[in-house]
């Protein structure tokens, strides 16, 4: 019987793609910036989106803020896509080339490492998912507790 249960539990679990996919719809900053899941399984996801005019820096490139929260999102909704809540802790990021403006920039995030109640990714950013122009390193701090709640609802 117990074997029945976990069997019927794991049945009804989200997967990640559908997790992700309900986070994404109400995560205001993943809306603005026009971000498409393009993969989501466990333990790994890839984003993209489109370097649009009004995120660029001075200079006429993509901000790099803008590239780190887009391997900030996939990273962190890699983690919560796991069913645990979760949220980024710490991440570090190495720029390599600037995002011009007009191309889509892909950021491929695996988990790398769990230990206890932290995750590690590594993020590679990259224009068109073959150029690199960013590398990421977060670390995620799992919290417990539902993810997105009522996912019927959205």
């Amino acid at each position: 019987m117990g074997n029945a249960s976990a069997a019927g539990d794991a049945e009804a679990a989200p997967s990640p793609r559908r997790l992700i996919e309900a986070m994404a719809r109400v995560n205001p900053v993943f809306q603005h910036l026009g971000i498409e899941i393009e993969l989501a399984e466990a333990g790994h996801s890839r984003f993209a989106m489109i370097v649009r005019p009004d995120l660029t820096n001075t200079f006429g490139v993509g901000h790099g803020g803008v590239v780190f929260t887009l391997a900030d999102m996939a990273f962190g909704f890699t983690c919560n896509a796991l069913g645990e809540r979760a949220m980024t802790a710490s991440a570090s990021i190495d720029y390599l080339a600037p995002a011009p403006v007009g191309r889509r920039i892909v950021a491929d995030a695996r988990e790398v490492a769990r230990q206890g109640r932290n995750a590690f990714y590594d993020v590679v950013v990259s224009i068109d998912g073959d150029e690199p122009i960013a590398i990421v390193r977060g670390r995620m701090r799992i919290l417990g507790g539902e993810v997105v709640a009522d996912l019927a609802d959205r």
